[in-house]
Parts: structure tokens; sequence; C-alpha cells
């Protein structure tokens, strides 16, 4: 049975109700937040860091009032988030201060040796991510969280801390252990993800041929996904699909014609 906000929210013993919510989601949420006055404090997390430029499509991080939250799980469990990206939600005993510093610090990871903004305020990374999470990562990267309240495409889970990890600060850029990778890599949002950015990609490069092959609309992106469970069977990582290798699986399976611009010389 799924989880919902009246359940998680009467565990006030776990502390306060925070929100890091993704500001980019259709509907405005935050105006939505700001009218049912459910908000205590509200702060950009990107504000003061180096991505400050970006304060104002970055998350944020929202203390619900104590007097709201009965109202606020009503409306949340008839009224849920349409985008699936709006973020998630946690309870923490830490100080407000100590959290927007914090989340602050962990917008930036180490992933495959390079730093990397780590997106985990957006729930589809955040319902990957966590539930992955081993006791370590729980003490550094969740160091604030008690437990959280996350919305999957199938339902709402609850996550609570392990007993076994305490609280700790790093002083480095935290690494994305193997685990986590794997996770991610292995994750279906992963897969849309690597999807999107090819489609991009290949429309920007070759913006005719994109066109042509788009008829009707949304053939593009099928095509796409058809060449990645190939290349995915024949053991290749997709990561690693180029233009090349999509053109190739192209006229491989006879997906062109002779207004695509694809000859044998490519």
């Amino acid at each position: 049975m799924a989880a919902t906000w009246t359940e998680w929210l009467r565990n006030t013993d776990k502390g306060d109700v925070y929100f890091l919510l993704n500001t980019l989601i259709s509907g405005d949420p935050l105006n939505r937040f700001y009218a049912n006055d459910w908000i205590e404090e509200a702060l950009p997390v990107y504000a003061g860091t180096r991505l400050s430029h970006l304060s104002s499509v970055g998350p944020l991080i929202i203390k619900i009032k104590w007097q709201a939250l009965s109202a606020m799980a009503k409306t949340l469990d008839t009224e849920p988030f349409s985008d699936n990206s709006w973020g998630w939600a946690y309870h923490s005993t830490d100080s407000w201060k100590h959290q927007i510093k914090h989340w602050q610090k962990y917008q930036f990871v180490m992933f495959e040796g390079e730093e990397r903004i780590f997106r985990l305020f957006d729930s589809r990374i955040a319902q990957v991510i966590i539930p992955a999470c081993k006791p370590a990562d729980w003490s550094y990267l969740l160091m604030p969280v008690t437990d959280c309240f996350i919305s999957t495409s199938q339902d709402n889970v609850i996550i609570t801390r392990p007993g076994s990890a305490e609280p700790k600060i790093s002083s480095g850029c935290f690494v994305l252990g193997a685990h986590l990778c794997r996770a991610w890599e292995q994750s279906a949002q992963c897969r849309v993800n690597m999807a999107d950015n090819f489609y991009i990609q290949f429309r920007d490069e070759f913006p005719e041929l994109a066109l042509t092959l788009d008829e009707p609309e949304g053939r593009l992106m099928t095509l796409i996904n058809h060449s990645m469970d190939a290349y995915q069977a024949d053991l290749v990582h997709i990561a690693y699909l180029s233009n090349d290798m999509f053109i190739r699986y192209l006229k491989k399976n006879n997906l062109t014609d002779d207004k695509s611009g694809i000859t044998d010389e490519r």
C-alpha cells in the first residue's frame, strides 16, 4: 500500500518538515505553498554559491509551519503534485542554518572522476539514489535527514534513516560510490535522460536529417530508443551512442530513404 502524506506527517517526533522543491516543474508549485500559508522559511539553495546565477531556476529549501501540517497533508493526499520531478520532503531535527549549509555543499559531487552538479532535489533522481544509499551515504550526503517522503512513478514511499548512520561532516567533495553510479545507470530515468540528451544533440548537429526522421512527429525518439535497445543487446553501453552509430543503425535496418541525406560514404 502506498504511503500517504497524512501517515508520514503524523511523525512529529522525527523533527520539523522540510521540502527540497524543484522550481522548474509545471504548475508554479511555490505559489501553491504561499497561497496556502504553509511556509515558515524559504531560501534558494543556490543563493550565495557558485551557482548563484541560477538561483531563479534552482531548488528551494522550505521549512513548513507546524500549524499547517494537517491541512497540507489533506491537500497533498487529494491533490498531489502533477509533475513527477517536483522534489521531495523530509523530517529533520537539525537547525535551519546547518541545513542550508549542507545542501549548498552537496549541490556538487564527484562522479566518474569529475565534479558535477548534483540534482538530488529532482524526485526522478532522488527515487533512484536515496533507496540505494548505504549507511555511510546517509552519514554524509543525507546528514540532516531523519526520514523522507518521495513520490515514485508507481506510488509514494517513506525511507527511514538507518540506525547505524551517524551524522558526519566531510571537508571534501562527496564521491558517488560505485553502488550509486550503478543504481543510476540501471534506472529507467537514466535511460530517458540519455535518449533525451542524444535527441537534442542529434537535432543540433543534423537538423535537416532529424526533421526528416521525425515524420510523423515522435518517430525520431522512437528510432533513438530502438537503436539503444539494439546496441544494448550487443553489449554496447548506450552512453557511448554517437551520431555515426545511430546513422549506421538506420542504414543497417533500412530506416532511411533517398530524402534522408544519408549516403554510403558516411
